[in-house]
């Protein structure tokens, strides 16, 4: 038996963004929110979504994009940019192999206190995702599970880069779990922004052939948004092809009777 999870990421990183995921939603399109709470706008997307009671609303953890919410701390220079920026997902892959025993004790800090920000307005976190799937990398990926286990949240997104599908991924595989884990991850997660090459009806053949649960993920923003910030590369425009890449998807899927 196949089941969907479709998760909206990047919540909380404009209003123009939460919007959209917000009407996604009540359009039957978007099944969990992952918020960035180390943005502005992460404050009213919580609100927001937490009013949404058939919404996963869990958390988007952040080393790679936007600040710290903990205070700056000029002895991580290897994390952070000269700004107090979250260095680039390319440095974090390189950088992680020589991290020091103190900036593990920073990351798990910032990582908890960007969890804090869910638990600051009475929420609890159904699941947690990274932003650039840093929780790849084991060293990351340990600390991600150890908050998982502390906050108790449902379920943990797939770590695995062979349980993904997509175009490039000719080795497929079902994530394996641990059976010491107190939350599930999904068997098989699936970026739409790794597969838009495909035709439609070649995607959703794909995901059709799979059984168990596969999370699908997307980047929703509407076509315009002022306030999406500069220095992120992957800007509306592309957020919004892949929102309507998106919406064709789930009704083609609906089409083929795999429902949410």
């Amino acid at each position: 038996m196949l089941k969907l999870i479709i998760t909206a990421d990047d919540c909380g990183l404009t209003e123009g963004i939460n919007q959209t995921v917000y009407d996604l939603h009540q359009r039957g399109y978007i099944t969990a929110a992952s918020v960035m709470t180390n943005f502005p706008a992460h404050a009213s997307a919580l609100e927001r979504f937490r009013a949404c009671p058939d919404l996963d609303l869990g958390i988007h953890l952040s080393l790679t994009d936007g600040h710290p919410v903990t205070a700056f701390d000029d002895h991580h220079p290897h994390l952070l940019n000269e700004d107090f920026s979250f260095r680039s997902n390319l440095s974090l892959y390189i950088r992680s192999h020589f991290f020091s025993a103190v900036a593990v004790d920073w990351i798990r800090n910032e990582l908890d206190a960007q969890l804090r920000r869910f638990s600051d307005l009475g929420i609890r976190p159904d699941h947690i995702s990274t932003h650039h799937h840093f929780h790849a990398i084991p060293l990351l990926r340990r600390i991600v599970h150890e908050l998982a286990e502390r906050y108790a949240v449902k379920w943990v997104r797939s770590h695995d880069f062979r349980a993904s599908v997509s175009s490039h991924n000719f080795f497929l595989r079902c994530q394996r779990k641990l059976p010491h884990d107190r939350f599930v991850m999904p068997d098989y997660v699936s970026a739409i922004q790794a597969c838009m090459s495909l035709s439609i009806d070649d995607y959703c053949a794909r995901i059709a052939r799979l059984t168990g649960t596969v999370e699908i993920i997307v980047h929703p923003s509407p076509a315009r948004d002022p306030d999406f910030p500069s220095d992120m590369h992957y800007g509306p425009a592309q957020r919004y092809a892949e929102t309507q890449y998106l919406i064709r998807a789930i009704d083609r899927l609906r089409e083929l009777g795999i429902t949410t």
